[in-house]
């Protein structure tokens, strides 16, 4: 970036007479050090990047209390031009707070200089800022670009226009054409409207959940397909679960509209999946769609307005442009928010940075594909304004909010509900009766089908989930092939992914997969695609019934939806010791848990799984799986979440709502 080119303002055009610049630090009339070189200071000496996240803010806190904000601009241009990339990103967000008009010069000259992700970070800041003319001609130019920072780019317009300080001679286009688009909203407009609700139901609470980059239909027949892994699953099972629930009339799952789908299916009794339709037919994946936030905007706020009257939970879980959109919409109708809160994107940054994939140096790279600056702010932002919050039993969590995104911990106990995540356990019971009753399910014999007659009777190790390089599905071929005589003694079955038509992650993994298992028999590993629950299901219990492993390499995991279903069918798990499965993975007895950004971890937890699956006999091996069965019906079923989270919604509307909502 920067440091290599002319700079469009010199260093000389901020210079100040009040102070002397000898020394790097300054000091106040009381002989105290400036608080912003302290804070640039711990910044710049901060190793870890999540941590770094939380100095750019105390960075920016201290220049806008700058006692002299033309030194604290220059202070921070400085760091722009010359600093690494988290150094230069922390120093444009803390320009936009700094109180002296020569900022906005600044912050437009990054802005035009047009190095990503540094230009679209100065259109963030500049919403702080007051207009120009020629920011507003900037801004609009890079809103009508594809990218992410087109999107911050219209977000500011919006904002300016919101707060009416559009400059005088700035593009009406530019300015207020999409506000008006949400402000002015006509409802009326054919939206896509399921069954009437019965008079007696009216009373009952609305809850919307969208996830956008989801495919649900009745079968689930789009499951693991793109970027919709065990999110949509959940939500599938869980809107229909908890449309049982006491006090809930209707749950209404919201996702994109792909080709050939009706605007709206109903699932089950109280539960519909409405599809809006964003972008350009075709896949939509969830990096690309930031810049359709005013068009999801428009939709969601129509299908809240739709329900006036009604009592109404929004209930957000995702950093993506959904979400984003979805809090926007709560907020201008006055409905309340459920966010379940997670430290993510934090914890992925830590775990690529943990395996050497991520640093300071080349952030900005990784930072205009993943946009992990924003999303950590977005979550910061929803997990600090939500009604309430809902959090993921892990261990570690009470800190990491604190930590990570900055909650107070007083707030905690007033606004936290721990509520586990849960399978369908009913589907793994149809799977086993099945299997009983019929023999091999057709599921599994299309496996078995495509092995060589010598391997059909060899246990599986098993993994379920989007095909994403983050899944880890290459480390298990990794771990497989470089143990001598495993590839021999098992198959490798990988489902997920759309293999007709891959989107680019799904053909990357594809990639990364045939590359680990060059050397290895052709018919070792068996790629599935996405499978509808059921087929899943039979998988799952084939490998349970078989002394096969479920591996999920993942380098973390929220929670785990996929590991807790192979545990409903009894088979032994191998999950991430970073996240949610140390929650409810008994190490040694029903699993292993292993750091799975080590290949040689990986290695050793699946031969030990391996051996936890042949260990005792019959009867032994039959009350572990049991065991692990049992846990998870008590503990870890979709009827438990939906109940915890009904209460969750029941008493938020009892109370009076708070006017905390997201943005």
């Amino acid at each position: 970036m920067r440091a290599h080119r002319e700079p469009k303002l010199s260093m000389s055009t901020l210079d100040s007479p009040h102070h002397d610049r000898s020394g790097d630090r300054i000091r106040t009339a009381d002989g105290a050090v400036d608080e912003l070189d302290l804070a640039i200071e711990a910044l710049v000496a901060e190793p870890r990047l999540t941590a770094a996240l939380q100095r750019a803010e105390d960075v920016r806190i201290a220049a806008a209390l700058a006692v002299d904000p033309v030194r604290a601009a220059d202070r921070l241009l400085a760091l722009v031009r010359d600093g690494d990339d988290v150094s230069a990103l922390a120093a444009i967000h803390a320009l936009g707070s700094v109180d002296h008009t020569s900022v906005d010069e600044l912050l437009l000259a990054v802005l035009t200089d047009g190095d990503e992700p540094f230009a679209g970070h100065a259109a963030w800041a500049m919403a702080a800022r007051r207009s120009t003319v020629e920011a507003i001609d900037a801004l609009a130019r890079l809103a009508d670009t594809d990218g992410f920072s087109a999107m911050l780019a219209e977000r500011t317009l919006v904002e300016w226009a919101r707060l009416g300080t559009i400059a005088a001679g700035a593009p009406a286009r530019a300015a207020t054409e999409e506000l008006d688009g949400l402000d002015g909203l006509d409802v009326s407009a054919s939206w896509p409207s399921g069954p009437g609700v019965p008079d007696d139901q009216r009373d009952g609470i609305v809850v919307i959940q969208p996830f956008l980059h989801a495919r649900i239909d009745r079968d689930g027949t789009s499951l693991g397909a793109g970027d919709a892994g065990g999110i949509a699953s959940l939500l599938r099972s869980l809107g229909s679960s908890l449309a049982r629930v006491a006090d809930i009339a209707e749950v209404v799952t919201v996702t994109r509209r792909h080709d050939g789908e009706a605007t709206w299916e109903q699932l089950e009794h109280g539960h519909r999946v409405v599809r809006i339709p964003v972008g350009e037919p075709g896949p939509l994946p969830w990096r690309q769609a930031w810049v359709h936030r005013i068009e999801i905007e428009r939709h969601l706020t129509a299908l809240g307005r739709s329900f006036a009257g009604r009592r109404v939970v929004w209930h957000l879980r995702m950093a993506d442009v959904g979400t984003l959109a979805a809090a926007a919409a709560a907020r201008r109708l006055g409905q309340p928010v459920v966010f379940t809160a997670a430290p993510d994107p934090h914890i992925v940054i830590d775990a690529l940075q943990d395996d050497g994939r991520l640093d300071r140096r080349s952030f900005a790279v990784d930072d205009a594909g993943a946009q992990y600056w924003f999303r950590a702010r977005m979550v910061e932002r929803l997990t600090a304004q939500a009604d309430r919050l809902v959090v993921l039993p892990r261990p570690t969590i009470a800190r990491e909010l604190v930590e990570l995104l900055g909650v107070d911990p007083v707030d905690l106990g007033r606004r936290v509900t721990v509520v586990p995540e849960g399978v369908d356990v009913g589907q793994v019971d149809r799977a086993r009766a099945r299997r009983w009753l019929h023999g091999t399910s057709p599921a599994v014999r299309r496996v078995l089908d495509g092995l060589p007659p010598e391997r059909r009777s060899l246990p599986w190790v098993l993994t379920v989930g989007r095909l994403h390089p983050t899944k880890g599905a290459q480390r298990i071929v990794d771990a497989v092939v470089a143990e001598p005589g495993l590839a021999d003694r098992v198959n490798i079955v990988i489902v997920g992914g759309e293999l007709a038509s891959p989107s680019a992650d799904e053909q990357s993994t594809i990639e990364l997969v045939r590359l680990a298992a060059r050397d290895a028999d052709p018919s070792l590993v068996s790629l599935t695609g996405n499978l509808p629950p059921s087929a899943v299901a039979d998988l799952l219990v084939e490998v349970a019934e078989h002394g096969g492993v479920y591996v999920c390499a993942a380098d973390k995991e929220e929670f785990g939806l996929a590991i807790v279903e192979a545990m409903a069918a009894g088979a032994v798990v191998v999950a991430p010791a970073r996240g949610g499965p140390r929650s409810y993975v008994d190490h040694g007895r029903d699993g292993l848990l292993c750091d799975t950004l080590s290949p040689t971890a990986v290695r050793a937890a699946i031969v030990q799984a391996m051996e936890l699956a042949s260990v005792g006999d019959a009867a032994q091996r039959a009350e572990r799986s049991a065991t692990a069965r049992r846990k998870v019906r008590r503990d870890l079923s979709i009827d438990t979440m939906a109940s915890s989270l009904g209460a969750v919604y029941r008493d938020l509307l009892a109370s009076p709502v708070s006017s905390r909502h997201a943005a």
